[in-house]
């Protein structure tokens, strides 16, 4: 397949346009339940390991005290899910179709978001076994909407069929900052009680449904009237093309680096600014920075499906993991030289926090449109997501350790050479899907 922006003209007539209206937005809702449901954890951690939402350096102290396995492992379980979930529902996109594949991922996230959020009870030990199922269950829906949605998205078969991927893409953005506005405004409603931090977390992350079930709904009446996909080739033979070949390993392994800068980074946003603002802070104090820094998404991710006709996804992917080396070297080296200028250390995460999502973010996620033909997007770009969900397990595993054992800068460092060697395969693997007026 060539670049998406072909010299054919696609006309799109009165009765096609509402079809494609109804399918944005259920990418759309998708997108954003995507998102709030992969933050909510973390913030909600944050919750439990307060009293009186104060944050306590003593985890013995805090209402839900974690286990040694649980910070380690807790926030992987749901890309070990999503790993399934693209593998599997992505090739079951292109078997059955993407809206009735969807509808069952949608089913999946929602019966995820509410087991986390009524399961666990009992003893710690049982307590975080059922949350981290939950996780597991809600992964593999969440998983699956990667693949589904890009490709619901981009069904129209027109020439901006990319574009309305990407847009589709921004609400990822408000879904990554709603858990934390949620966190807030339960610490102003709720009052300070035994019982509250229960409730409070159980609120962020059941809430999670919300935007599941009203995707759910949105993607169910059109599964009915979806038309049979074509019928897809073998996955071998299609890996036998040098073409598919090399296409793949650039768009997977872009993504793979990219999401073990990016969850790496984002996930443990709460574990930084503990780091340089110090853990006696109050749980206000913390949603509040992480709102700030997880809003300059939302300009950052505008940005990128601005610029993404115009440059291309390739030449997006490269200058954006260039960008990201170079913030990731710069807080890595203010840390180590002046860690007391909290205020500095600030200002460049949030630096770093915008060039995370302006470029790379976006076009890892559209590439696979661009590189693969109609009838294997699903299954592709289902391969490409599982390969960053692999990423984001290397990152929620590697962060701590490191974190642990060398502190911040040693962290930040590695990431900035994961993102040279993003850059560097984005250049050399995708160079034929570069738009010929924007080759770097």
């Amino acid at each position: 397949m060539g670049h998406a922006y072909g010299s054919i003209e696609v006309v799109v007539t009165d009765e096609q346009k509402q079809p494609e209206k109804s399918s944005s937005w259920a990418s759309a809702l998708s997108n954003f339940s995507i998102q709030y449901n992969y933050q909510s954890a973390s913030i909600a951690l944050a919750v439990m390991s307060t009293h009186n939402d104060i944050m306590l350096a003593a985890n013995s102290k805090a209402d839900f005290p974690s286990l040694p396995w649980v910070d380690g492992t807790l926030l992987a379980t749901v890309f070990a899910g999503s790993i399934a979930g693209m593998l599997c529902m992505g090739y079951l996109g292109d078997q059955i179709g993407c809206q009735k594949a969807l509808v069952l991922t949608k089913f999946l996230a929602l019966t995820g978001a509410l087991l986390c959020a009524l399961l666990p009870w009992g003893t710690m030990q049982t307590f975080w076994a059922l949350l981290a199922l939950g996780r597991f269950v809600l992964g593999v829906g969440l998983g699956g909407a990667y693949p589904l949605s890009a490709a619901c998205a981009s069904a129209a078969r027109s020439t901006d069929q990319v574009e309305k991927a990407g847009k589709a893409f921004i609400w990822q953005a408000p879904g990554a900052v709603a858990p934390y506005l949620v966190a807030l405004l339960l610490v102003a409603a709720l009052p300070h009680e035994d019982g509250v931090t229960s409730l409070q977390f159980r609120l962020i992350m059941g809430l999670g449904a919300v935007p599941a079930f009203a995707a759910l709904l949105t993607t169910a009446g059109k599964a009915l009237g979806e038309e049979p996909p074509v019928l897809m080739p073998r996955l071998s033979q299609a890996l036998r093309r040098q073409e598919h070949f090399q296409s793949l390993l650039g768009t997977a392994g872009t993504w793979f680096l990219f999401d073990v800068a990016c969850y790496g980074t984002v996930i443990f946003t709460p574990l930084i600014l503990t780091d340089v603002f110090g853990r006696q802070q109050s749980l206000v104090e913390l949603a509040f920075q992480s709102i700030i820094l997880l809003c300059l998404a939302i300009p950052a991710t505008i940005a990128s499906v601005v610029m993404l006709p115009k440059w291309g996804a390739r030449a997006m992917a490269t200058y954006g993991f260039a960008a990201n080396a170079i913030c990731f070297a710069m807080f890595a080296g203010l840390y180590r030289v002046c860690p007391e200028q909290k205020t500095l250390l600030f200002l460049v995460l949030c630096i770093l926090n915008f060039t995370l999502n302006c470029g790379p973010n976006v076009a890892t996620y559209v590439l696979p449109l661009e590189c693969f033909p109609a009838e294997l997007q699903s299954t592709f770009h289902g391969v490409s997501a599982a390969a960053g969900k692999v990423g984001a397990l290397v990152g929620t595993f590697i962060f701590p350790v490191m974190n642990r054992d060398y502190g911040v800068p040693a962290v930040m460092g590695l990431q900035a050479i994961v993102c040279i060697a993003g850059a560097v395969l984005s250049h050399t693997c995708l160079g034929r899907h570069l738009k010929p007026n924007s080759r770097p």
